[in-house]
């Protein structure tokens, strides 16, 4: 149990009253204004403290016209992921197939339709399509990997005002070049390895948003390095007021328990 605020009684737990048996204070309102000063105090240093992390967020999306800039860009990459990335053709017997290549359609199409069992019997058993169909399964992991870098780019721009912000914007949108440029080029080896040995029942072509994709990622990394270079400073909000409010406080607080300790001291003395 708990002691009583004021006279220090330790409570029982027959003490169901509100109030004190020794000395008959009000155990619920005693120093009630004191302790709500307590809390507005708290939730003022919480302020303080939180109020820096986000004046940065603020800044990282509109602290200038070039933080502007960066955020219109980080959708570009987005965006571009639901643009063809790819066209095929191939004339199979019973089911043709002309359609483009996205984001959407590898979810659904590809990967909800992939044969695996049959992808690696033409992987390890087809001198003909052995190269063509890893190149396959390597521009498809690169997309992937590449709207994974796309995403955690718009997710971690909250953060590019932190003292490793430059660091990590520019390693997610070198990696997101690196996947889309070797997609690219895989999902182009596969494409000539097919049209190679079938040219006759297939054709393909690399499409607008793989272009604009790779485009997008080299236009974040040119404005990080321009962000970078201007060392825009942050605009944080003005605590003073705050602060000054609190050490006021913290020293009325101090005042009050060296004056109540001067006069528990003075009357142990009188006692004795």
């Amino acid at each position: 149990m708990a002691n009583c605020p004021k006279c220090g009684y330790h409570l029982r737990m027959i003490d169901i009253k509100p109030t004190c048996p020794k000395c008959g204070v009000n155990l619920l309102y005693y120093n009630h204004q004191e302790r709500l000063a307590e809390d507005a105090d708290a939730a003022e240093e919480e302020h303080i403290r939180f109020q820096p992390k986000i004046d940065r967020v603020k800044f990282s999306f509109i602290g200038s016209k070039w933080h502007i800039i960066r955020l219109i860009l980080i959708f570009l990459p987005i965006g571009s992921l639901f643009l063809p990335l790819a066209h095929v053709q191939a004339a199979v017997p019973y089911n043709a197939i002309n359609s483009d290549v996205s984001i959407l359609s590898l979810v659904t199409d590809v990967l909800g339709k992939l044969n695996l069992d049959v992808v690696t019997a033409m992987i390890g058993e087809s001198k003909l399509t052995g190269t063509a169909f890893i190149c396959f399964l390597l521009a498809i992991l690169c997309v992937f990997l590449a709207a994974v870098c796309a995403l955690l780019n718009l997710f971690l721009n909250t953060l590019s005002s932190s003292p490793k912000g430059f660091k990590r914007n520019m390693t997610l949108s070198c990696l997101g070049l690196l996947f889309a440029a070797v997609g690219s080029v895989s999902f182009l080896v596969f494409n000539a390895q097919l049209s190679k040995n079938f040219g006759e029942v297939y054709s393909g072509h690399l499409g607008i948003g793989a272009i604009v994709l790779m485009v997008g990622f080299v236009l974040l990394l040119a404005i990080n390095v321009i962000i970078k270079k201007k060392n825009i400073p942050v605009k944080y909000k003005d605590v003073s007021e705050y602060v000054e409010h609190i050490e006021k406080r913290k020293k009325e607080i101090a005042e009050m328990e060296a004056e109540a300790r001067a006069a528990r001291e003075a009357e142990g003395i009188r006692v004795s």
